[in-house]
């Protein structure tokens, strides 16, 4: 009677070690998930920011060499001008397929889930 309780108490406290060392690696990998997600995050913010800039100075220097070809700097802003409200209405109109989609996709791909489960799998 005593070897059956001393068995069952070692197995109880091997299921308990095995449930702490699975949250451990839930935790971790979760962890390893979120820092993944929010590094990519922050290149491509930053890799945003340089293009919106690089964008904003071409445009300037368009600007002002239209408006020197057409005797008015005025004209040259108020081409470049019209240009990006053609653009944005066409990006408006088709945001969810470029846009939504897409970026729904990349969010998707980078957890890449299936790879997930079948780590899981064969580490059990």
């Amino acid at each position: 009677m005593g070897n059956s309780t001393a068995t069952i108490e070692k197995l109880f406290e091997r299921i308990e070690q095995y449930s702490k060392t699975s949250f451990e690696l839930y935790k971790y990998s979760a962890i390893y998930e979120t820092a993944t997600l929010f590094s990519s995050l922050a290149v491509k913010l930053v890799m945003t920011m340089i293009v919106f800039i690089v964008v904003l100075l071409f445009t300037v220097a368009l600007s002002l060499w239209i408006g020197g070809m057409l005797q008015n700097t005025v004209y040259g802003f108020l081409i470049m001008g019209t240009f990006y409200i053609v653009l944005g209405i066409i990006i408006f109109t088709f945001r969810k397929p470029w846009i939504q989609t897409q970026i729904s996709n990349s969010i998707i791909n980078s957890f890449d889930i299936e790879k997930n489960l079948k780590n899981t799998d064969e580490n059990y």
